[in-house]
C-alpha cells in the first residue's frame, strides 16, 4: 500500500468516527441545545435574504419581532453562511445534523494534520478520533448545540501547528487566527490568548538556546497576527466601528459573567447548575489527560536517551529521531504549563485576570478554553502514544488497529456518552419544523439583547406589528388606543426590486403626523421623505423609525440600506491581506521546492 492510498483510508477512518459520533442525531433526531435557536435562525435569515438577491446580509429583517438587527453584520459569518448553503441543497431536518457532521469530520482533518507532522499515520488517526469525539466536542454539539463554537474547534489544531512548527510561518498563523475570527469570536479571543501564552512559552525556551531564532520567532508571530486581522477586516473594521451603536454589555447578563462560572459554581439555577457540573468535569478531565501525558512522555523520554546512549552504533535513522524528539520536547513543557494555566483560569482565583485581561470578559464561561485545551490535551496524549510505540519498536500496533480503536472511541463517546449525557429535548415551538413554519409565516422572532441599537428598549418593543401604520403621535401605536382606528392607518410596503429597501406611498390625512416604520434605526439605514433625507427622526423607547410628515396630502417615504465606509474600507484591506497570504504561501512553497531539488 502506498502512502497516499494509506493516508487516503486514514481519511476515510476520520470521515466514519464523524459519521458514528453524529450517528444518535441521525437516528433519534436533532437535538435543541441552548444556542439552536439562534444558529438555526440565522441559517434562515441568510438563506432568505440570498434568495432575495442579497449576497452579503448584513440586516436580520425578522429578528425583533420583524423590527430588525444587526445580526449579521456582527456576528462572524462562516458558521451561518456554511448553514445557509446547507439549507440550499438539503431538507430542513437533516441541516443540523449534517452540519456537525461536517464540522466533526473537519477537526478530525485539521488535527490529523497537527498530529501526522510528530507520529505516525496509526497514531494521527487516532489521535484525530479522539479529538473529534472528545467530550468538550460532544457537549458543544450535543448539550449546548453552539455550532459556530464548534466549526472553530476545528481551527485550534491548525493555530498549534502554527504555533509549534519547527520553522514558524508567517502566513500559517494569519489563516488559523483568520479562520478563527471568522467562526467564533469568544474562539478568536481563546486563539489570540493561546498564541500568547504559547509563543511565549516557547519563546523563553529558544532565547536560552538560540536568540537570533527566538527574534525571528517573535517577528513570525507578531506578522501573523496582524496580517490574520488584515486579511479579516471586512469582518473586524465594521464590527469595530460599529460595535458603539450597540448595547453589546447586555451580552454580560447575571448568568453569563465568568465570576459565576468557574469550576463547580452554584447559581441557584438547577439548569445552568448541571452545565457547570458537566463543563467541570470535562475541564478537570482534560487538563489531567494533559499533564499525565506530558509526565509520563517525560519518563519515557528518559528511558529512550538511555537506550540511545547505550547503543556501539548510532546510525543516521536513530540520529534523525533524536532530532525529530528534540524538537518535540520544546513542545511538552510548553503545552504542560499552558494546560496548568487553563486549569487556573477555570478557577475563581484568577478573577483579577478575567477583570482586567482586555476583552476577556466577553468570554462569559471561562470554560470556553476548553476548546483549545481539547486540542492541546489529545496532542500530549498522541505523543505518548508515540514515545511508547518507539520504545516498543517492531512490536508497536500497526496503524489498521489504532484506526479501529479510534472509531470505538467515537461510537462509545457519541452513544453512551453524548446522547444519554448531554441531549436536550424539545419542546412544541423549539423544535425545526415549528420554527421553520414560524419562519416561513412572517411572524419574525426574539431580538437578541446585545445587537440592540443603542436607545432601544426591548420590553417596549410590542409584536405582531404592521409593516406601518400612521400615527398623531411619534410614540403612536396602532391598536387605536391614539384615537386612530387600525383599517384607516396601516400603511403597506411597496414592492422594490431590491429588498433592502422599503418604501411607503402614505396619504396624511392632516398635518402634524407621524409615519411609524416596524424598521429600528440603525447607522446605513437613510431615511427619505419625498426624496430629501432626514438626519433627525423623533425618539421611541422601541428603536423603531418615526418620520414626521410635516404636511396633509400624499409622502413618498422610503428606507434604504447603504454599505457605510467602513465596510468597503475593511473589504479592500481584506483583499489586501489576502493577496499578502497567498504571496507568502507562494513563496514558502517555491523555496521548500528548491531545497528538495537540492
Amino acid at each position: 500500500m502506498t502512502a497516499r492510498t494509506q493516508r487516503l483510508i486514514q481519511y476515510l477512518v476520520i470521515a466514519l468516527a464523524a459519521l458514528v459520533a453524529v450517528l444518535p442525531l441521525a437516528l433519534y433526531g436533532y437535538s435543541c441545545g441552548h444556542d439552536f435557536d439562534f444558529h438555526l435562525r440565522s441559517w434562515m435569515e441568510a438563506s432568505a435574504q440570498w434568495h432575495g438577491g442579497v449576497l452579503k446580509p448584513v440586516w436580520a429583517f425578522h429578528a425583533a419581532w420583524n423590527a430588525g438587527e444587526p445580526r449579521l453584520l456582527f456576528y462572524p459569518p462562516l458558521s451561518w453562511i456554511t448553514g445557509a448553503l446547507l439549507t440550499s441543497v438539503l431538507p430542513w431536518t437533516w441541516v443540523s445534523t449534517t452540519f456537525t457532521g461536517l464540522v466533526l469530520f473537519l477537526s478530525g482533518l485539521t488535527m490529523h494534520r497537527l498530529v501526522r507532522r510528530w507520529t505516525t499515520g496509526g497514531v494521527a488517526t487516532l489521535a484525530a478520533c479522539a479529538y473529534l469525539a472528545n467530550p468538550y466536542m460532544l457537549f458543544c454539539a450535543y448539550e449546548r448545540t453552539a455550532y459556530a463554537e464548534l466549526m472553530a474547534a476545528a481551527w485550534m489544531p491548525l493555530l498549534l501547528a502554527a504555533l509549534l512548527r519547527p520553522r514558524v510561518s508567517t502566513w500559517r498563523v494569519a489563516v488559523a487566527i483568520a479562520l478563527l475570527w471568522l467562526t467564533n469570536a469568544p474562539a478568536a479571543v481563546i486563539g489570540c490568548y493561546t498564541l500568547l501564552l504559547v509563543g511565549a512559552g516557547r519563546l523563553i525556551l529558544m532565547w536560552r538556546r538560540d536568540r537570533a531564532a527566538a527574534k525571528n520567532y517573535a517577528g513570525a508571530l507578531a506578522g501573523g497576527f496582524a496580517l490574520g486581522l488584515l486579511a479579516d477586516a471586512f469582518y473586524l473594521l465594521p464590527m469595530a466601528v460599529e460595535r458603539k451603536y450597540v448595547q453589546l454589555n447586555l451580552a454580560i447578563v447575571p448568568n453569563a459573567r465568568p465570576d459565576a462560572n468557574y469550576l463547580f459554581s452554584h447559581t441557584g439555577d438547577e439548569f445552568h447548575d448541571g452545565v457547570l457540573v458537566h463543563s467541570s468535569l470535562i475541564g478537570i478531565g482534560l487538563v489531567v489527560l494533559a499533564v499525565v501525558s506530558a509526565i509520563a512522555w517525560t519518563l519515557l523520554q528518559k528511558r529512550r536517551v538511555e537506550s540511545f546512549h547505550s547503543m556501539h552504533r548510532r546510525d543516521a535513522t536513530m540520529l534523525m529521531e533524536r532530532g525529530r524528539s528534540d524538537a518535540v520536547a520544546i513542545a511538552i513543557p510548553v503545552l504542560a504549563i499552558f494546560s496548568v494555566l487553563v486549569i487556573f483560569l477555570l478557577t475563581r482565583f484568577s478573577a483579577p485576570v478575567w477583570h482586567i485581561a482586555p476583552e476577556l470578559v466577553f468570554l462569559q464561561f471561562p470554560w470556553r478554553f476548553l476548546s483549545v485545551q481539547a486540542a492541546v490535551s489529545i496532542l500530549l496524549l498522541a505523543l505518548c502514544i508515540e514515545r511508547l510505540g518507539e520504545l516498543r519498536g517492531a512490536s508497536r500496533m500497526p496503524w489498521q488497529v489504532l484506526a479501529g480503536a479510534g472509531l470505538c472511541i467515537a461510537g462509545l463517546a457519541g452513544f453512551l456518552g453524548a446522547n444519554t449525557g448531554f441531549r436536550q429535548g424539545c419542546d412544541d415551538e423549539e423544535g425545526l419544523t415549528p420554527q421553520r413554519m414560524a419562519f416561513a409565516h412572517g411572524d419574525g422572532f426574539e431580538q437578541t439583547d446585545e445587537y440592540t441599537p443603542v436607545g432601544a428598549n426591548n420590553e417596549s418593543l410590542a409584536i405582531h406589528l404592521p409593516a406601518a401604520w400612521i400615527a398623531t403621535t411619534a410614540t403612536g401605536v396602532p391598536d387605536g388606543r391614539n384615537g386612530e382606528p387600525t383599517a384607516k392607518t396601516l400603511v403597506p410596503r411597496e414592492e422594490t426590486p431590491h429588498p433592502d429597501d422599503l418604501v411607503f406611498n402614505v396619504n396624511a390625512p392632516v398635518p402634524s403626523q407621524f409615519l411609524v416604520i416596524r424598521m429600528r434605526s440603525f447607522r446605513g439605514w437613510h431615511v427619505l421623505r419625498d426624496g430629501a433625507e432626514l438626519t433627525a427622526l423623533p425618539y421611541r423607547s422601541d428603536g423603531l423609525t418615526a418620520v414626521p410628515l410635516n404636511s396633509a396630502g400624499p409622502h413618498r417615504v422610503e428606507l434604504r440600506y447603504r454599505r457605510t465606509a467602513d465596510q468597503w474600507l475593511g473589504a479592500l484591506l481584506s483583499l489586501v491581506g489576502l493577496g499578502v497570504v497567498i504571496g507568502l504561501a507562494k513563496r514558502e512553497s517555491r523555496s521548500s521546492r528548491r531545497l528538495i531539488s537540492t
